[in-house]
Order: C-alpha cells, then structure tokens, then sequence
C-alpha cells in the first residue's frame, strides 16, 4: 500500500516514532531542557544536521504537513489538561508537602510561600490591585474646578505669560468686496 495523503490519515495510522515524539513532547511540556529537538532524538529520529531535530519536530507539528499528528497532540494536550485542571487535590497535597518538608528543614520563608499559594488556591487570598487615575478624564467636575484654582494660584503674577489674547482687532483680509459709490 502506497504512502496516503497527509489529509486522509487518521491518528490511529501515526508511525511509532510519530507516538512516541508526541508523547514525549507532551510529558516534558514545559520542562527546563526539553524542546522539540530532544523529544525527536529521543523518539528515534536520527537527523543529518546540526539543526535538523529542530526542523523535524516543527515539521511533525505543522498542521498543514502532518495534520494527523497535530491532531494526535491535541489530544494528548487536552487530556493532560484536563487531568491538572480538574485535580484541585492533587495541587493542594503538593503544596502542603511542600510545606511540611521546608518546615523540616526550618525554611520558614518557603513554608510560608506554599502556605500562601494554598490560601490563594482556596479563595482565602484575592489580590487586589487600585489603580489611581490622574488624567482629567477620571476627575469629577468637582474635582477639575478644584485642580484648576490650584493651577491658577501657583501661575499667580506669571499670567500674562500665557495670556493670548490679541491687543488689536484682526482684520478680516479675506472679503473681496469694493466699496465704490
């Protein structure tokens, strides 16, 4: 049997080594250390160049050269999604052994810390932040009259500075009409 068209292969017709590097890069996801590249050598792949694990594994998860892969990884990704956003516990256990271990190592600062991020995860913490608008445009008419006396106060006998107004009437020199009687 031939080699099928990219589009027509299901994720059930992935090669081993196309398995293997999905789960491999689904696993470390995230990991300090594991990028594509070493997913696709330690999947099996024996590239030619230097660069060439890199370009493998940008290949085997282009949508548009190996559409059955991406999809495969998808759902790999969303099933270990789900597994960390519905499993609160597990989270939760973690960080209290997190806890207990610094507290028997007498490092109080990072049993504080996970002590924190439980709190946090349980709502009992809320981060709040206020932010104070000093533009205009957040001021009540109140408020501006108030800022501009201010202003005017400070500017005090320095007013003609920026006094525009003209000393002679302008002229309009564009009517074009003679009075000729």
């Amino acid at each position: 049997m031939g080699k099928l068209p990219n589009t027509l292969k299901a994720t059930s017709q992935l090669t081993p080594k196309q398995r293997k590097f999905v789960d491999l890069y689904v696993e470390n996801y995230g990991k300090p250390g594991f990028s594509k590249a070493q997913c696709v050598r330690d999947a099996g792949y024996n590239p030619k160049r230097d660069n060439g694990a890199a370009e493998i594994g940008s290949r085997l998860l282009n949508p548009n050269l190996n559409p059955h892969v991406v999809r495969y990884f998808e759902k790999r990704m969303n099933r270990e999604l789900a597994f960390y956003e519905k499993n609160k516990l597990r989270s939760y256990k973690q960080y209290d052994r997190m806890r207990e271990g610094a507290i028997d190592k007498s490092q109080y600062n990072a049993a504080i810390n996970a002590e924190t991020k439980i709190g946090q995860m349980a709502g009992f913490f809320v981060n709040r932040t206020e932010v104070q608008h000093s533009s205009l445009e957040g001021m009540s008419r109140e408020q501006l009259e108030k800022r501009l006396s201010e202003l005017e106060r400070k500017i005090g006998d320095h007013k003609e500075i920026i006094d525009v107004t003209p000393e002679s009437e302008v002229i309009d020199s564009g009517s074009t009409e003679d009075s000729t009687d």
